[in-house]
């Protein structure tokens, strides 16, 4: 998490860059070790082929050599020119030598010293050999056959055979420990680019995760936002493009959740007197009900008709009348409990829901809010009054229509004891007597 955040400090040109320069530059540089390694081996390789021909055609051609002039005992006479054997040697001497400098202190350094020892047994009599070559004449081949120049000569190319076998080690050996240097440079190699690939592959799945994961996280923001789901927000971490569009998508979802809840207010609430309109307070209406059903609690419904409302407006205008409705609306909100709900249902008439109310409690509420209203209207004739109707349930169901048709009838019922009462010259009474 705190390396995503990091990534997101940087922008994604930035984050891109970084990753071409901590992949491609390492890549380019082991691309580069690999190639000098393998140009290495190659030139190794090349010069130990050359190397082991340099040391050992020396000894082989001497052993030839002189295996030929064992059995044809330099037969000089027949024209044939003679073996330059102080020439090969020499030659074999210098191998010796550079045999000595390059593996003194190494593991084949006794096999190289017991070739060089073989090899220093045989030269004397390679060198006698040297020497009877040279005066050789056609006629003196006798001198040579005898049996003690082919006890030499035999003892010769024994030595030079034994001399040739060790250094046959040592050049294997060489070759051995040569292949062995290179396995390991090869297995450096792949665990170099096994380890560049693996690095490679965690960056890029860091970059793509610090890509992937914000525009993951916009997108269920959005779904949410498509789903009506309220106060929903993109995070916002970082300092990168996606973190620009995050804050612009924010502001954008409070935009529209202002909108829609100033557009939900606006369909739901009477423009005149603030309260909630006939589709608002039937939906809380409805609502209520639900709730109540389940917990099987007790709920009651006002219906609020006003009294002398259609002479007021005939009266004093209809500016007063919407004054009149102004001012029982707010009456009505400062009598209101904790909970209630009140709506304008249509011209004079308006709804109270009550929840956790029971019908003999809802009787005396209702006494109170008639009374309220009924002496301001005694005092100023452009006050109205209120009757009111009373729908309870679970005595009049659960229902609302029901509740609402109980709520009706009590209204009108209650109206006309109002205007026989009055007919008769007695005090009015309320809807809970």
């Amino acid at each position: 998490m705190k390396k995503n955040q990091r990534l997101r400090q940087l922008s994604v040109a930035q984050r891109l860059a970084l990753f071409l320069v901590l992949v491609l530059l390492p890549l380019v540089a082991l691309s580069v070790v690999s190639v000098a390694v393998l140009n290495e081996q190659e030139a190794g390789f090349s010069e130990s082929v050359e190397e082991s021909v340099t040391m050992l055609l020396p000894l082989s051609t001497l052993e030839h050599y002189l295996q030929r002039a064992l059995v044809d005992e330099l037969e000089e006479q027949s024209g044939q020119s003679s073996p330059n054997f102080a020439a090969l040697a020499d030659t074999i001497d210098k191998t010796f030598a550079s045999i000595e400098s390059v593996d003194q202190g190494t593991a084949i350094a006794p096999e190289v010293g017991e070739a060089e020892q073989a090899w220093v047994s045989a030269r004397p009599s390679v060198r006698r050999l040297i020497e009877q070559v040279r005066p050789l004449a056609p006629g003196q081949a006798d001198a040579i056959a005898d049996a003690r120049a082919r006890a030499e000569l035999q003892a010769a190319i024994d030595e030079i055979a034994t001399a040739r076998r060790q250094l046959t080690a040592v050049v294997k050996a060489r070759y051995l420990r040569a292949i062995a240097q290179r396995h390991q440079q090869l297995r450096w190699l792949v665990a170099g680019w096994a380890l560049t690939l693996i690095a490679a592959a965690l960056m890029a799945a860091a970059l793509v995760r610090s890509l992937l994961r914000p525009i993951h996280e916009l997108g269920r923001a959005a779904r949410s936002m498509g789903e009506g789901v309220p106060g929903v927000r993109a995070p916002v971490t970082g300092s990168d493009e996606l973190t620009l569009l995050a804050e612009r998508f924010n502001e954008m979802a409070a935009y529209w959740e202002a909108s829609r809840q100033s557009l939900l207010t606006e369909a739901a609430q009477d423009p005149l007197t603030g309260v909630l309109n006939r589709r608002g307070i039937l939906a809380a209406l409805e609502a209520d009900l639900a709730t109540h059903a389940r917990e099987q609690a007790p709920l009651s419904l006002f219906m609020i008709d006003l009294d002398r409302f259609k002479a007021i407006n005939d009266q004093f205008g209809h500016s007063a009348g919407d004054r009149a409705l102004v001012w029982v609306a707010t009456r009505l909100r400062e009598m209101l409990r904790e909970g209630d709900r009140l709506g304008r249902y249509g011209g004079d008439e308006f709804l109270m829901v009550l929840p956790r109310t029971t019908l003999a409690q809802a009787g005396e509420i209702a006494g109170r809010i008639e009374a309220s209203l009924n002496e301001a209207a005694a005092r100023e004739s452009a006050r109205p009054g209120a009757s009111i109707g009373i729908g309870a349930a679970p005595e009049h169901g659960w229902a609302a229509a029901a509740l609402m048709e109980a709520a009706d009838r009590m209204l009108y019922a209650h109206k006309g004891q109002r205007r026989t009462d009055a007919g008769a010259g007695l005090r009015p009474t309320s809807a809970a007597g």
